[in-house]
């Protein structure tokens, strides 16, 4: 019972930030989703990259 009140809370929080961002944001959301997203990518690379040159130096 408690882990369905859990549930639909998360589920309102969820659709309630999305309803503002989408509000605010406008016709930009898809820019700001895709540069967002561009950015998440080249940072995880940057650090993919650094893991792999210290263990091929071990």
């Amino acid at each position: 019972m408690r882990d369905g009140i859990y549930l639909m809370a998360s589920a309102i929080a969820l659709a309630a930030i999305g309803w503002v961002f989408w509000h605010f944001a406008g016709e930009s959301g898809f820019e700001i989703i895709s540069t967002v997203a561009l950015v998440a990518v080249v940072a995880d690379n940057i650090r993919l990259r650094r893991l792999l040159r210290s263990s091929r130096s071990n």
